[in-house]
């Protein structure tokens, strides 16, 4: 079964026991396939908004700072049921402003390192450690990056330029994108910890080549870290159904052979979480059905049905501890939700535009058209305007 398909039937799995278990309730789904924010945004300004919608961590401030959310802090300490203690601290505070809370979590994931662990083995590199470094992981990509007849048959790590990849390098080395009020760019983005840390990041690509350029990546396929043309490449929780999935229609290729690891620690070990959860929206007239639905969604019932899925991990650490064992890389995930901060997308309704503009920063540097510093300083000055720093 296709994903959509199973969370089809998830989400009516779910919707039967709402309704069997609140018999005076009635719930209608709506799914907004594509454009989500902006339609919601719309449905807002017109008064046509749903009871509850699900708020993504990443452009959950588009949602919290238009005041469109309820404070779910009155129904929480008025329900003798509710004990926010079972959730993930560092969770739960993605949808926190203040004493307010506007969302409760569902499930979530930090980015994290996956490993071919037969390319490993074939080079005799032992596999990375939980507390290994930046230099670590550069040794560890060149011993990786096979060479025949001066043309690499293996690389040793994906470089994406995609924000969510590439932030986490940043904050370990004690730079950032933005303030940490998140109203400016310029002081920061083009700080020296932030420039470093993409010299590093692009370096594996132009310098070290121990990573492909865009076009290389290309001609290898879509699926060249699971069929071994690259050793290394960071993402979520999210592929581990896609990476059991593939067994037996890549050759050679076994789920067994996918490790996980935390991000190589610089200056800090830190990595980025995405999450989404229920959230009420302030329009409701059904406030009471509404906040139940969402006790019901971030309950254990759901949240182990959710799990099942293993796209992510339940935010309810009790659900996250029972599927602890689900596959060998699961313990490896838990073990790296400390180090794990929320995305800028929960602070900054401008984010989606931010990250545009650090993406092609990124372009210009890996096609050799700037430095970082030049590149991030120029990025820096466009997301200020942006931003409408005077």
């Amino acid at each position: 079964a296709s994903a959509d398909e199973n969370s089809n039937r998830i989400n009516k799995e779910l919707l039967d026991e709402f309704h069997r278990t609140h018999p005076g309730i009635r719930i209608q789904m709506e799914h907004i396939p594509d454009a989500y924010v902006q339609k919601l945004l719309m449905m807002v300004l017109a008064h046509t908004e749903p009871d509850v919608i699900v708020l993504d961590a990443s452009s959950a401030a588009m949602f919290i700072n238009n005041n469109t959310l309820r404070d779910l802090t009155p129904f929480i300490e008025s329900d003798p049921e509710m004990d926010l203690s079972v959730f993930y601290p560092n969770v739960l505070n993605i949808a926190r402003r203040g004493k307010a809370l506007y969302a409760l979590p569902g499930d979530f994931t930090p980015m994290m390192m996956y490993y071919n662990k037969a390319a490993f083995r074939r080079a005799g590199v032992p596999y990375p450690r939980e507390d290994w470094t930046w230099n670590d992981f550069l040794a560890t990509a060149k011993q990786l990056t096979i060479r025949k007849n001066g043309r690499v048959t293996q690389y040793g790590m994906e470089v994406t330029n995609w924000m969510p990849g590439w932030i986490t390098w940043i904050w370990q080395n004690g730079g950032d994108v933005l303030s940490p009020d998140g109203k400016k760019a310029t002081g920061y983005l083009n700080s020296k910890a932030s420039i470093e840390a993409v010299r590093f990041y692009t370096d594996l690509v132009t310098k070290h080549k121990v990573a492909p350029t865009v076009s290389q990546a290309q001609a290898l396929g879509s699926e060249n870290f699971l069929a071994g043309a690259t050793a290394m490449t960071v993402s979520g929780h999210w592929m581990i159904p896609h990476f059991i999935a593939t067994e037996g229609s890549i050759p050679g290729y076994k789920f067994s052979d996918v490790g996980v690891v935390g991000l190589p620690k610089g200056k800090h070990r830190v990595t980025v979480q995405y999450e989404s959860g229920p959230a009420m929206m302030k329009g409701t007239r059904h406030p009471r059905e509404a906040w139940e639905y969402i006790k019901f969604r971030t309950g254990p019932f759901s949240q182990r049905k959710i799990s099942e899925q293993g796209l992510a991990i339940s935010a309810n650490r009790h659900i996250a501890d029972e599927f602890g064992d689900r596959s060998p890389l699961e313990p490896v995930f838990l073990e790296n939700i400390q180090y794990a901060r929320g995305p800028w997308g929960a602070q900054v309704e401008m984010y989606a535009l931010v990250e545009d503009i650090g993406r092609e920063a990124i372009d210009e540097v890996l096609l050799g058209r700037a430095t970082p510093e030049e590149a991030l300083t120029r990025a820096a000055h466009r997301i200020d305007i942006q931003l409408g720093v005077q």
